[in-house]
């Protein structure tokens, strides 16, 4: 077992060694907007005369954002911003958040 674990950890050393090394060719910009959770709702309760609240439940809140993928090695960058252009936004990757 311990054999195979070493194989893979090879493998992955190796991957990481190629992106690292990569001169990457991004394809197509395309949009993948990210699910995350937002709480909503509060509810209070009293114990010993202090008032607590507390969150009692949560939604999907869709976030925005843009991936591009490297066409020789499948690394992936991600923007949630945007900049004007003349035909109207594209995604903007100079700016890291």
């Amino acid at each position: 077992m311990s054999k195979k674990i070493e194989d893979l950890q090879r493998q992955i050393e190796e991957e990481k060694r190629k992106m690292s090394n990569c001169v990457h060719q991004f394809g197509d910009v395309f949009n993948n907007p990210e699910t995350q959770k937002e709480e909503y709702g509060t509810g209070s309760y009293e114990n010993h005369g202090v008032h607590h609240w507390e969150i009692t439940a949560f939604r999907d809140k869709i976030i925005p954002r843009w991936t591009k993928t490297c066409k020789l090695c499948g690394h992936e960058e991600h923007t949630y911003k945007q900049k004007p252009i003349i035909s109207g936004y594209e995604a903007d990757f100079n700016d890291k958040r």
